[in-house]
């Protein structure tokens, strides 16, 4: 899993604020649909156990602003499945090859400004 897996987000937001989505508008009747680079980058792993960081570009709105978040996973017994989780939120995916496709999920909360709901499916390509 060490290295960086590299693709495009696919993201679905509602709700304002939040580390990668600051300048986000969306509402839960009518959501931001962004896109974005993205990076995971896996620093380090243990058996079946790897964490490290996404990395999240900035768009033109943000100044172009890069986010990063740490997280952890781990890889199923088959080798072909992961769960992860960062500092809010989780991901669940498969691996086949050099590719990972992933959903992430945040819950958000209907009154935060801060707190944002959050949902992506997207492939990311081991480079």
């Amino acid at each position: 899993m060490k290295g960086d897996w590299v693709g495009k987000t696919n993201t679905i937001i509602a709700g304002m604020g939040g580390p990668h989505w600051p300048d986000s508008k969306g509402t839960w009747e009518k959501p931001l649909l962004a896109e974005r680079d993205i990076t995971l980058r896996i620093v380090g792993q243990s058996d079946r156990r790897f964490w490290g960081q996404s990395i999240i570009a900035g768009d033109a709105a943000s100044g172009g602003a890069v986010t990063t978040e740490p997280f952890i996973g781990t890889v199923s017994k088959g080798g072909d499945s992961v769960m992860m989780a960062d500092t809010d939120g989780y991901f669940f995916g498969d691996v086949e090859g050099n590719t990972l496709s992933y959903c992430y999920v945040q819950a958000g909360a209907k009154q935060a400004a801060d707190k944002p709901a959050v949902v992506t499916c997207l492939d990311v390509t081991k480079r």
